[in-house]
């Protein structure tokens, strides 16, 4: 039996800044909006991985050089290429425009003619705040063969279980299209990135802010979200699987003793996690002792919620053989490394395909 490895966070970028107006409808394609390269909280050794530049581009513009170090060096089968867009933008109708054109150029450039082998997957940008268009965004796009996901930011106004949301999820689940969740550039007009106001260093928003998703998750389960819609899964694909388990041991403890508060939330919070929730591994999260993963990912229900991405081309990319520690039993391994993945994204019969037999080593690397 092969093993196929599943990459779940590959950010494309356009070539240059400025291309993605070649996307863009008038009125929007003269209109200002946030560059790529994030303003708020830069990375201080570099936004991008030291190999993933070339001289043609933005790192992770290059489909050539993207395949060639995800696929043929790092060992990937599959690429679930998930763009991120501007950030916020305080204009709802520039934002929905720009996941728009992300849309068309992802479509064209990556996931067109040179996708003939299949191994790259898609994912619709939308923008929540513009519920209308988010819909018809998701419908123009869900019979595309190789759309597998819907993404959305992280910072968000409002958090994801409110009632305005809910037909967006509704087609989503509709369409089986799990939702990505991704802190998104950190370019644009972005809110605070904590609930206690800005972190000063970067340090402190690369390790915290990803447990905003924990706003977003309690919301969806006490809202009801997911007992209305049981096919719908959110991905939270930035971090955060070391941070669920005690965060939602707290919500189960007073679940119960509250329920009159949200009566259509009906089973113990902790239960949604298996059926709704995935994650995607960050390289800042774990035990640093290799002898204590094995019991770390046991408590984190690893073996069915995460899944690994590498975060190429950004300052973060690991590679699927650098991820976890040789203590890390086989079977959680697999799981981990492209199980999972196939499993929500429904790509049992594509991963044999772009393995051509190759044997079960390269995946226990």
């Amino acid at each position: 039996m092969t093993h196929a490895i599943i990459d779940a966070a590959v950010h494309p970028n356009v070539r240059h800044d400025e291309d993605l107006r070649d996307f863009l409808d008038e009125p929007w394609k003269h209109r200002v909006f946030a560059p790529i390269d994030r303003y708020f909280y830069p990375v201080p050794g570099g936004q991008y991985a030291p190999r993933s530049r070339h001289q043609q581009g933005l790192p992770g513009s290059d489909p050539d050089l993207l395949e060639h170090q995800l696929f043929e060096e790092a060992g990937v089968d599959i690429a679930i290429l998930l763009p991120l867009t501007r950030g916020l933008n305080l204009d709802t109708d520039v934002n929905s425009a720009v996941c728009e054109a992300t849309n068309r150029w992802l479509a064209q450039t990556w996931l067109g003619e040179r996708n003939k082998h299949g191994r790259l997957k898609g994912t619709i940008r939308i923008n929540p705040g513009d519920p209308d268009r988010a819909v018809e965004e998701i419908e123009r796009w869900a019979a595309h063969p190789h759309m597998v996901q819907i993404g959305v930011p992280m910072s968000s106004p409002v958090r994801y279980g409110d009632r305005s949301f809910f037909r967006i999820w509704e087609c989503a689940a509709r369409h089986k299209l799990p939702v990505a969740v991704h802190l998104d550039a950190g370019a644009g007009a972005e809110l605070e990135s904590s609930p206690v106001g800005d972190f000063r260093h970067f340090v402190e928003y690369s390790c915290f802010s990803p447990a905003n998703f924990y706003f977003h998750l309690a919301n969806l389960i006490t809202n009801g979200v997911f007992d209305r819609l049981p096919d719908l899964v959110f991905v939270f694909a930035d971090g955060g699987a070391d941070q669920v388990m005690p965060l939602i041991w707290r919500l189960d403890a007073d679940w119960r003793a509250n329920l009159d508060d949200h009566p259509w939330a009906r089973d113990q919070p902790s239960t949604y996690l298996a059926d709704h929730v995935r994650f995607v591994t960050n390289p800042m999260e774990g035990p640093i002792a290799p002898q204590s993963w094995p019991r770390w990912l046991e408590l984190s229900d690893a073996a069915r919620l995460l899944m690994y991405g590498s975060d190429y081309p950004h300052w973060s990319f690991t590679e699927p053989g650098e991820l976890l520690p040789d203590t890390v039993d086989q079977r959680v391994r697999h799981r981990i490394l492209g199980g999972n993945a196939a499993e929500l994204y429904r790509l049992e019969s594509s991963t044999e395909t772009s393995r051509g037999g190759r044997d079960d080593d390269r995946a226990e690397a």
